[in-house]
């Protein structure tokens, strides 16, 4: 079993990813981004999850950009690495590799392809998994996020597979949104870092025991987050925030907001199948977002 968690994971970007006009990862502008948030508190980011558009991106790009993260002075303990390959082998494969460049943590989703598989089988999968890279020491996170795997972790399949593998589980990101879930998770695995994905949901968590969040928001306004981990209030905005968020197809609002924040257009790109937020749909968050923080409304 491992020692206790004794310090929280804190807040860790879920960066985004740039791209240029034919449609190649942007690692300037990815490398620019990943400072500014490090710089206004964030303790990570995490690259090539969800918001990272992680499943449209090869491992023959997101090993690049993990080179330029690290080539960029921001050291390897502060980027987790997102590893959504249904296929082992690649899940193995990508694993390895970032082990090899001093990664420390890494984000794994369930195999999602085939759906209505039984709980043993993702287990089977995670341990044959685990079993190939045990000689890596990294950390791995478990990725809850079943709205869009349709594959869920379920606390029972988290104890089986810390039951197989006690050293190598770090913990467990939750992005269900489901508050008793959450709870068990807390109350079961207080041993280990359950990191919170829904930003409304994050004070009172850390309240019962999360160690944190890997999520979006921190790409645009993480000073809204990292207090909640001393236990303060949450912002009076956050929660209408991320209201506004949930009106639109994620990954391509959040994206819209960068944009709109660091005053770069190019940040609206997505790679299909996403699509950008048209003109009206822009003018819509934005002028919700400047409402929001405009001054004297902090």
């Amino acid at each position: 079993m491992t020692a206790p968690r004794t310090e929280k994971f804190g807040i860790s970007a879920a960066i985004t990813t740039p791209f240029t006009q034919t449609g190649a990862v942007d690692t300037a502008l990815l490398c620019a981004h990943a400072k500014s948030v490090l710089d206004q508190g964030c303790a990570s980011v995490t690259l090539g999850g969800t918001t990272g558009e992680g499943p449209s991106l090869s491992l023959s790009e997101t090993i690049p950009a993990y080179k330029a993260l690290t080539a960029a002075s921001i050291d390897p303990s502060k980027i987790v690495f997102g590893i959504l390959q249904s296929a082992l082998p690649d899940a193995i494969d990508a694993a390895r590799q970032v082990s090899s460049l001093g990664c420390k943590y890494i984000l794994v989703a369930p195999p999602y392809y085939f759906k209505g598989v039984s709980d043993a089988g993702q287990v089977a999968w995670f341990d044959q998994f685990l079993t190939a890279i045990s000689d890596t020491g990294l950390n791995v996170i478990l990725y809850h996020i079943p709205q869009m795997t349709a594959a869920p972790i379920t606390p029972d399949m988290v104890g089986a597979i810390i039951k197989a593998h006690p050293s190598m589980i770090a913990g467990v990101k939750d992005s269900s949104g489901d508050w008793d879930n959450a709870m068990t998770l807390l109350d079961r695995f207080s041993d280990r870092h359950i990191l919170i994905g829904d930003e409304r949901m994050l004070g009172a968590a850390i309240k019962r025991g999360a160690s944190g969040a890997i999520c979006g928001v921190a790409n645009i306004a993480p000073g809204l987050l990292i207090p909640l981990l001393d236990g303060k209030e949450p912002d009076k905005n956050l929660t209408p925030l991320v209201n506004a968020l949930l009106e639109y197809p994620v990954t391509p609002v959040i994206k819209a907001l960068v944009a709109h924040v660091t005053d770069t257009p190019a940040w609206r790109r997505v790679r299909a199948p996403l699509v950008e937020l048209d003109q009206g749909q822009y003018e819509l968050i934005t002028n919700t977002y400047n409402r929001l923080f405009e001054s004297g409304n902090d």
